[in-house]
């Protein structure tokens, strides 16, 4: 593995790496001398000396008026690491606690065209978890041709269940044993014009447009969700049950 890779992984900057590289094999010496090896102003040597200093990754010993510095044992990055991780060890249990009651937060994601679609849905189809939708089939067939079927295809396939309401629509997926086995769908020809798609999952609410340019957004928020979901309920109690469905 390249060297300087490994040390930026580590967390050294550029600056720190040619420092510490350069000292490796000189042993103890002064400014001046390092300042002839490293192509760096000498006041930026002196401070990243200071920040190796503080890592424990350089010593330095007064001798007369001036400071001779020396890179330490190799070792003592992986003793550091150890340090590191015996330290977080020690409070995981803490920030476990921490996260188990963690205030609900909330965020707001916008995305455009066909692009920002598919990080939507790709969200939305994320893990195996119920999804209530509703809008405009007609639009969304109209606007995104063959797109509808293929997101519908990737959930089939991860075998997510869906509850779904939307305009009046006939396809031949519709009818597919598949496709009944993880779908309750009902009609509502209220929404042949409603101008979004909505997607109810976990605790979050997608929604792209239907007409013109598309814009998404994927909203994280408790409340907003449980509103969502009461629209689309009354939706789903208005409409009607598809032929055969429920």
């Amino acid at each position: 593995m390249d060297i300087e890779f490994a040390l930026n992984e580590y967390g050294l900057s550029d600056k720190e790496i040619k420092t510490y590289l350069a000292l490796l094999p000189l042993g103890s010496i002064n400014l001046q001398e390092i300042a002839k090896k490293v192509n760096l102003p000498r006041t930026t040597i002196y401070n990243t000396l200071n920040y190796l200093i503080a890592k424990g990754l350089v010593s330095f010993i007064v001798k007369g008026n001036a400071r001779f510095y020396e890179a330490a044992d190799p070792e003592k990055l992986v003793a550091k690491v150890d340090e590191k991780k015996a330290l977080i060890t020690s409070i995981l249990p803490n920030l476990k606690i921490m996260k188990e009651t963690k205030i609900q937060s909330s965020s707001v994601e916008i995305f455009e065209g066909t692009k920002g679609l598919f990080t939507i849905l790709s969200d939305v189809f994320k893990i195996k978890q119920q999804i209530y939708y509703f809008g405009s089939y007609s639009l969304s067939k109209e606007l995104l041709k063959h797109q509808p079927e293929h997101f519908r295809t990737i959930r089939l396939d991860k075998k997510i269940p869906a509850q779904i309401v939307m305009d009046k629509y006939d396809e031949a997926t519709f009818h597919k044993k598949e496709y009944k086995q993880i779908t309750e769908m009902r009609f509502n020809n209220a929404l042949r014009n409603f101008p979004c798609m909505i997607f109810i999952y976990g605790k979050k609410v997608a929604i792209y447009t239907l007409k013109k340019d598309i814009i998404g957004i994927i909203i994280s928020n408790e409340q907003v969700t449980e509103a969502m979901k009461f629209i689309f309920d009354m939706y789903w109690t208005q409409g009607k049950p598809t032929k055969g469905g429920s």
